[in-house]
């Protein structure tokens, strides 16, 4: 049986992340949009894809009835009122957020919606409620979910919607740990008058939050197991191949994991591959050598590494 992988995707205009695409037939998705329009686009672009399940809804702390504004740049929806003076004293995005209409649409919460269901993984992108949406996966969040992954504001931008330090408090308090910010030293321009690659005030962004190594080891036997696969994929999908590396090794050097009886598993096979080519790349940098990386890769996959034409002959590529 296949590792089971699931992802809740609240605010999923325009479709999976790009983080998940080569996920795409092996996990199953979860999206929820709220834009009924945007919605049924989803519903076509998806409609080969049988593990990609598209709800015309809002995700959010409760199950109930939401009234939403509609922006002019309609990715900018939102239950919550925009700061118009921040945005006119930022010089941000202010015909975008003009408003254009009102609509209501049915929300659920997770915990409502899944509740017989794990929930592995959740990418938030609702534009100021992703804090509610964490208040309805408590269960999951308990139980399940190994990442996060959020849109977060460091400035007011919607009126009393929470900020980055508000679902940080929740995440810590849960046992989770901040992975990674997509801040690339861009933020909002003031003026023509700045490098090209780090200028202006940080907004907002995505931050990505994973369980610490004390809750992600607590899980026992296969659900650790498989736990430590599912974690390890998203780890080389999110710019953290080292920490992938590292729980993988605690995993079979010190927790005692076997992985032999996941090689055929799709799951794992994407994993693997991945490993394979960062070693690739790593054992011709100066600061390795072949044993280090021989050394690593037979502890994880109890295997040899393959070398040279061995590599590209290796029957993942293939």
């Amino acid at each position: 049986m296949s590792i089971e992988c699931v992802v809740v995707d609240a605010g999923a205009r325009y479709g999976l992340h790009p983080t998940w695409e080569e996920l795409r037939s092996l996990a199953q998705f979860h999206l929820f949009e709220m834009d009924h329009e945007e919605s049924k686009r989803l519903e076509r672009k998806y409609r080969e894809d049988n593990n990609v399940h598209i709800y015309p809804m809002a995700l959010y702390s409760s199950d109930c009835t939401l009234k939403y504004r509609v922006s002019v740049h309609r990715g900018l929806n939102s239950v919550f009122t925009s700061n118009h003076s921040l945005l006119r004293e930022s010089d941000y995005k202010q015909r975008e957020f003009a408003i254009s209409g009102e609509n209501v649409v049915e929300a659920r919460s997770v915990d409502s919606l899944f509740e017989a269901n794990p929930v592995h993984f959740m990418k938030l992108d609702v534009e100021g409620a992703e804090y509610e949406v964490l208040q309805g996966a408590k269960r999951q969040l308990k139980t399940n979910l190994l990442a996060v992954r959020s849109e977060v504001m460091f400035a007011p931008i919607y009126n009393d919607a929470p900020l980055f330090g508000d679902i940080h408090r929740v995440l810590l308090a849960e046992g989770f740990e901040l992975l990674n910010i997509d801040y690339t030293g861009a933020g909002n321009k003031t003026g023509r008058y700045t490098l090209p690659s780090r200028y202006g005030k940080l907004l907002s962004s995505d931050a990505v939050w994973t369980l610490n190594n004390e809750r992600l080891f607590s899980f026992k036997g296969k659900e650790l197991t498989e736990n430590i696969i599912r974690l390890s994929l998203f780890l080389m999908y999110n710019n953290a191949t080292d920490i992938a590396i590292d729980v993988l090794t605690r995993a079979v050097n010190h927790a005692g994991i076997n992985l032999a009886g996941y090689h055929n598993d799709p799951l794992f096979i994407a994993l693997h591959k991945q490993v394979l080519l960062l070693f690739k790349s790593l054992i011709v940098m100066p600061m390795f050598n072949e044993v280090d990386i021989m050394t690593t890769y037979r502890e994880i996959f109890g295997q040899s590494f393959p070398l040279m034409n061995a590599f590209y002959e290796s029957p993942m590529f293939t």
